[in-house]
């Protein structure tokens, strides 16, 4: 088993409080904890218990938390559904929803972002979209439905091709998003950083905080964003593959590269697992050339 390579604490660095929920729901006390990659809302630590490990997320953006205070039952929903699914998910142990805390078993694998190893795994990732979107639903499940991660007020961006810009933004608002009958389930933060892989296998999807249910290209055009930009755009066309391209909605491409423009570009998470070659400039050209691409394709 291979586990992510995150230099190891050995003394836990959790909040007392959350070292005492963890260790009264795992039924025995910790020996070590180890701080995983993860957002600027949420720290999230792998913790070890004897011989089992766990991993534990805790939201420290409260006022995310306070906005959206059914994130920790999102992902605890998701988990229980994977349970009896085809799709290699943590499973649920412990939560707290209204404490931000949740307790999930560890799962061995290694995240892969090297540009040929993301190229040869997209139809594996395009593969394992498709067994998340067939998972099925009960009509009580209680997930949100997708939600736009496009700021309100959109305008061209100050770097490059403002003529491309305004003609994707207006493509963007010239229709409503399209909606599946039924629904499916999103992870709707799928990408390279939340899979892990074993022996050129996947092992893992993780960090499901943010699932929904909506049209399953949701979910392909956020995860083709981040192909064309760890690895190009055969990468990204390549999660496609087994689909009929005809059936695939350049719209959603637009609206993947819409929602980054909330915030100033972000390559940490990229250069602290080695793709220290993606700098701010370069993703905001690799964004812009996906986007070109699928005005183009409209």
């Amino acid at each position: 088993m291979v586990d992510r390579t995150i230099d190891v604490v050995t003394s836990t660095d959790l909040p007392p409080s959350v070292s005492a929920w963890v260790e009264d729901a795992a039924g025995r006390a910790i020996d070590q904890t180890e701080r995983l990659l993860g957002g600027t809302s949420a720290e999230v630590h792998r913790v070890s218990c004897g011989s089992e490990s766990f991993v534990v997320r805790q939201i420290t953006n409260r006022e995310w938390l306070a906005r959206e205070p059914d994130l920790i039952k999102q992902e605890r929903t998701a988990l229980d559904l994977c349970a009896d699914s085809p799709v290699p998910a943590p499973a649920h142990v412990a939560s707290d929803d209204a404490a931000g805390l949740l307790l999930m078993t560890m799962l061995g694998g290694e995240v892969r972002t090297a540009a040929e190893d993301v190229a040869d795994g997209a139809t594996a990732l395009g593969e394992m979209a498709a067994r998340i979107s067939a998972i099925e639903l009960p009509d009580d499940h209680g997930l949100h439905g997708w939600r736009s991660w496009v700021p309100a007020e959109l305008v061209p961006t100050d770097w490059g091709d403002r003529a491309l810009w305004e003609e994707a933004i207006a493509a963007f608002r010239g229709r409503d998003a399209p909606t599946a009958e039924p629904p499916v389930l999103l992870h709707r933060d799928l990408h390279p950083l939340n899979v892990l892989w074993v022996d050129g296998e996947i092992s893992g999807i993780v960090d499901w905080v943010n699932t929904c249910v909506g049209h399953p290209h949701a979910d392909l055009a956020h995860c083709r964003w981040n192909l064309h930009t760890l690895a190009g755009p055969e990468a990204a066309t390549a999660l496609l593959a087994g689909r009929d391209a005809e059936d695939y909605d350049p719209w959603w491409d637009i609206c993947a590269v819409m929602g980054t423009q909330s915030s100033p570009t972000d390559v940490t998470a990229w250069n602290a697992l080695g793709r220290t070659d993606l700098t701010v400039r370069r993703v905001n050209e690799s964004a812009e050339a996906f986007l070109r691409a699928a005005v183009e394709a409209l």
